[in-house]
């Protein structure tokens, strides 16, 4: 049974009998709310498990589709991040809700911000023992720790000219970056929270934004920028100066890049939302392949980010649901 501890909400796994009975209502009528419980479901009960293989000119890494997570929870997932220690955190902004997933198979809901008030969360960082929340409606950003306990509002943005930021991502070293997209801007923070680089160039030359959707930094600290307006991903050096795109083969271009992510290995995520795929580059910014299915079916990806031990993560709006991948092994042709 649910309970309540310290305004925050932790819903335990259910049993397979009930995730399965909750998995054919949602299935059956989509008009219905979605009820809230059902945390983890296996692949196959989305179409089918198995294995998504990536293919790319210089190899290929196998996939392993694991788990479906927040199925019955989530509407919106627009958000998402995963800490060191496993915990998966994410933002559903249809419910205004943010949720961490344990890995012992527990869920917490996190608590509102005091007085009452809700937010629209639309995206959310973590950063050491932090959970960094990004709330649209009041343009600010909550701070909480990892168990879903309100600690304060870390940065008011009303407080600048012309800064509403539409995405949130750790920068390591307590850095952050947010991009904006009603403005075209882009912004590095330091860790005391001074602006370290800001731009917002608007347009469509090289290092110019247009409705940057998403920024995440490499391992080298220079900056990928997905652009929704552009229809691009850029690269900038760690001063901001403008130095190559992301390719995709054959001429192919990006349809609505909406959200990026680098791992610990150096591959770099763009998460696809209208051409409904992740699509992966190597460090060298070489394209490895693309995922534009799971279990079978089709997905819309919103979000999407990296474990420590190269496990992939997808917020998909298609489902409403992070579908989870274990990264198992890449062979080189």
């Amino acid at each position: 049974m649910p309970f309540v501890l310290r305004r925050f909400r932790t819903i335990g796994p259910l049993s397979g009998t009930l995730i399965i009975f909750l998995f054919l209502m949602l299935t059956s009528d989509q008009s219905m709310p979605a009820p809230r419980g059902a945390a983890f479901l296996p692949a196959d009960s989305v179409g089918g498990g198995g294995s998504q293989v990536i293919s790319g000119e210089k190899g290929h890494v196998l996939y392993s589709e694991t788990v479906v997570l927040g199925k019955g929870i989530l509407r919106e997932p627009l958000g998402l991040d995963v800490s060191p220690t496993g915990e998966v955190f994410v933002a559903d902004a249809m419910t205004g809700k943010v949720f961490a997933f344990f890995p012992d198979g527990a869920v917490v809901e996190f608590e509102d911000p005091p007085l009452g008030s809700s937010i629209y969360p639309i995206d959310l960082a973590v950063d050491g023992i932090f959970v960094y929340v990004l709330d649209y409606s009041d343009n600010r950003l909550l701070r909480y720790d990892r168990n879903g306990a309100f600690l304060d509002v870390l940065i008011s943005f009303g407080q600048f000219d012309r800064l509403r930021p539409s995405s949130v991502s750790g920068g390591g070293g307590g850095r952050l970056l947010t991009t904006d997209m009603k403005n075209h801007g882009l912004v590095v923070w330091t860790p005391l929270l001074d602006i370290e680089l800001f731009w917002n160039e608007f347009g469509f030359m090289d290092g110019a934004l247009d409705r940057p959707a998403k920024a995440a930094m490499l391992l080298d600290e220079r900056i990928v920028v997905a652009e929704t307006g552009n229809r691009r991903v850029q690269i900038f050096s760690p001063s901001g100066r403008y130095e190559s795109l992301l390719v995709l083969p054959d001429g192919v271009g990006f349809e609505q890049p909406r959200s990026v992510c680098v791992g610990r290995d150096g591959n770099i995520h763009v998460a696809d939302t209208e051409a409904g795929a992740v699509l992966i580059f190597s460090p060298d910014l070489s394209f490895k392949g693309r995922i534009d299915s799971f279990g079978g079916m089709k997905i819309s990806p919103s979000a999407v980010a990296t474990d420590w031990n190269g496990g992939l993560y997808i917020a998909d709006i298609r489902s409403g649901s992070i579908l989870v991948m274990k990264r198992v092994d890449s062979v080189d042709e």
